[in-house]
């Protein structure tokens, strides 16, 4: 009985994550979609959207890292789950009132993104609280299970997000923020995750403790600056560029967009699966190495003009690199990260992934306004290959193996 209440328990966990991320495909398209197409901005102000639904990282999400270790996560999940369902409810009533502009995008991307920031470190922290119940030490199947439903929560908001010609971005809007609703339900049905006991800090002290902890560790920082680099260059290049290159080289609407998302992460979703088949991967630093290798490569391919099945084609290979390396670089820190650190750390690592997002939007839109689309995708994928061959070289990111991380100091 025992067995079942924790796999229970993990079931209504996944359950939260895939709604959260199922509802965050929705905005994947319908975000771009209202401020490139609707409103037919510039690549500079689309790239300034961008970065304002994900700026809110750099600021927040440290902090959002340590606030969870002082709250009970469940708790807390539930209150962002409820106050993250307002403004799409907002948005679809200021569509419907013929009232959108400029102004309420920057702002639904900010209310969204600060929610964000506060959400994933609670989350990541949560996994492996719930994770010890049903797997024991096996993290990396716990974390290959939630990134794949992760990955398959934002397909499905994805593709239904391709129906907004037919239904209308309010009705699809109202949908998102049911769903993110629905996830306060099903996170309400996990135990309560209560703080760890420590003396009490000041919060920037937890946070400079937890930026401490990961630039010590010979496994935690390579990791955390490869995802940084990510973050900048590949997650900046995907918000902004593939939208844009839609828009003006193939002369799509939301339809393309949400074909392109959907060849994406069904790429991730391959990868991810593909990886709970193998089970337990020893070099992972060489995996992870290789998947982040493997994005330059098709950034690079992507800047050749080709017809539109191809860049589609190119996506799906981006996002099987892209799911072996978020799988990969959350199981090497969900196990490298002290548990008395753990949320600080994951959320130093989030803040390099979604972090350097903001970063990556604004300089892409500026350079595709200085050049074309084409030209703005070989930028990113040059800067990569630079990065790897310093992480490489200087640090012990290809060496890194299971053995390293099977115990994590306490």
């Amino acid at each position: 009985m025992e067995t079942q209440g924790t796999e229970r328990s993990f079931a209504w966990y996944l359950g939260g994550l895939g709604t959260w991320f199922g509802s965050l495909g929705l905005q994947m398209v319908l975000f771009p979609f209202l401020a490139a197409i609707v409103l037919e901005e510039s690549a500079f102000r689309v790239g300034l959207a961008q970065t304002a639904l994900m700026a809110p990282s750099i600021l927040f999400m440290i902090f959002g890292g340590a606030f969870a270790e002082r709250r009970d996560t469940r708790s807390l999940l539930i209150r962002i789950h409820m106050l993250a369902s307002v403004p799409p409810f907002l948005m679809a009533a200021i569509l419907v009132a013929g009232e959108l502009s400029f102004g309420w995008i920057i702002l639904y991307g900010l209310a969204m993104g600060t929610m964000s920031a506060f959400a994933i470190p609670a989350r990541d922290s949560l996994l492996s609280h719930v994770a010890e119940k049903s797997f024991g030490p096996d993290i990396q199947r716990a974390v290959v299970l939630a990134s794949g439903i992760q990955f398959v929560g934002q397909l499905a908001g994805i593709i239904l997000a391709g129906t907004e010609n037919l239904v209308g971005a309010p009705a699809l809007l109202i949908f998102q923020a049911l769903v993110m609703l629905g996830g306060a339900v099903m996170v309400r049905k996990l135990t309560a995750a209560p703080p760890m006991d420590r003396p009490p800090a000041h919060p920037l002290e937890d946070m400079r403790d937890g930026i401490r902890t990961v630039f010590a560790s010979p496994i935690l920082m390579p990791v955390v600056l490869g995802m940084f680099a990510v973050g900048v260059l590949y997650v900046g290049a995907f918000m902004v560029l593939l939208p844009l290159m839609v828009r003006d080289y193939y002369g799509g609407d939301a339809g393309g967009i949400s074909l392109v998302n959907i060849c994406f992460w069904g790429g991730t979703i391959v990868s991810t699966f593909t990886l709970l088949r193998l089970g337990h991967i020893h070099r992972r630093g060489l995996v992870l190495t290789c998947s982040l290798s493997s994005g330059a490569v098709v950034l690079f391919l992507i800047g050749i003009p080709a017809p539109f099945w191809v860049m589609c084609l190119l996506c799906f290979c981006w996002g099987l690199g892209a799911g072996t390396s978020m799988t990969m670089s959350r199981t090497i820190v969900q196990l490298a990260a002290p548990p008395s650190h753990r949320a600080r750390v994951l959320s130093i690592f989030q803040l390099g992934f979604a972090g350097g997002g903001p970063i990556g939007a604004f300089i892409t839109g500026f350079i595709i306004a200085a050049t074309d689309v084409h030209v703005a995708a070989w930028i990113p994928s040059a800067t990569m290959v630079g990065v790897l061959l310093v992480l490489t070289t200087l640090t012990r990111l290809v060496s890194i193996t299971s053995d390293d991380i099977a115990a994590p100091a306490t």
